[in-house]
């Protein structure tokens, strides 16, 4: 189970060659790791001599708040996929690896078709010159912190609605009631102007552009709220 170390530590044999796991997870429902779980996963891998992959393609790149999401306990891996936010809308993906761990792959053992294109490579560079420049990263934790802020408003309004938020920087999810379906939900937001889209764990995520503004959190918000409220009342009305 995600977040549970002592399962995880009595799941390993001899064939157990590394584990691999999101550090805030998106189809899972946008859970973020629990406080110490990443550090934990280290010290297990270190001390069985196993490998530590992140899978970021969704949580890295700034979207959780910093860089890549591991930085928030400072539990590197030895492996991390990339993707998504790396290529801002281009399609590239990216494989980091430790000078130890990349060993197992010399000069020619691993081949793409479409790898190191250069368009591709382009256009990452120039999404990382963005991304590394000054207050980049401050501006996403400042609207993260509206967005928290704008979020945990909603669920003490309609409580009934939904019911737990998740997720960090500006990778959010909502988990609706068991009597809320996120699959409706996301239709009604969608229908209202804003797009979300469903996840795991009935939960309604949304991961907006890392340049949003406040004002534009602050009308998702209004959005969200005013869905929240129609539910709620077309409900009573059927009743």
């Amino acid at each position: 189970a995600f977040g549970n170390l002592n399962e995880l530590r009595n799941a390993i044999t001899p064939e157990t060659g590394g584990i691999l796991v999101e550090p805030i997870q998106g189809e899972g429902g946008y859970r973020a790791a629990p406080d110490g779980y990443l550090k934990g996963l280290r010290a297990v891998c270190e001390e069985y001599g196993l490998l530590l992959m992140y899978d970021e393609v969704q949580c890295g790149m700034a979207r959780s708040g910093d860089l890549f999401a591991y930085e928030a306990e400072d539990a590197a891996p030895d492996i991390m996929a990339l993707a998504k936010g790396i290529g801002g809308g281009f399609p590239i993906g990216a494989c980091l690896a430790t000078a130890e761990a990349a060993k197992g792959m010399g000069v020619g053992s691993h081949g793409s078709t479409y790898g190191g294109n250069p368009l591709a490579m382009a256009v990452g560079n120039a999404v990382l010159d963005v991304m590394l420049a000054d207050d980049f990263l401050g501006h996403v934790r400042k609207m993260a912190d509206r967005f928290e802020t704008r979020l945990a408003e909603l669920m003490k309004t309609h409580p009934d609605v939904f019911i737990e938020r998740r997720g960090r920087g500006l990778m959010r999810g909502l988990r609706c009631a068991e009597d809320v379906p996120n699959t409706d939900m996301v239709t009604r937001l969608r229908d209202a102007g804003l797009l979300v889209v469903g996840a795991g764990d009935n939960v309604v995520r949304m991961a907006p552009p890392l340049i949003i503004e406040a004002g534009q959190i602050d009308a998702g918000a209004k959005i969200l709220g005013d869905v929240a409220g129609a539910w709620k009342t077309a409900e009573k009305a059927a009743e």
